[in-house]
């Protein structure tokens, strides 16, 4: 059986790599790695910024705050990988 490494089944839930894969697009070679993360955090991090953007706020700060979202899911990861 293949490891799982998306957020959710590092968390403890029974959610398959390959429902992330399926649902948000990404690379299927990114499956059952580390590497789901940093694609979910990238993808996340743009959808982000166009939702701020959207709802009035410049680039530069919607940037800021993505930026920071990221930096924080991205060490939420890491411990959870340790």
């Amino acid at each position: 059986m293949k490891r799982n490494y998306n957020r959710l089944a590092l968390q403890g839930l029974q959610i398959d790599d390959m429902e992330f894969v399926e649902q948000f697009g990404l690379n299927p070679d990114v499956a059952y790695t580390p590497q789901i993360n940093t694609e979910m955090s990238n993808l996340m991090y743009h959808k982000n910024i166009e939702q701020m953007v959207n709802n009035g706020m410049n680039e530069s700060q919607a940037r800021s705050v993505a930026g920071r979202r990221r930096k924080q899911v991205n060490e939420d990861i890491k411990k959870l990988l340790a």
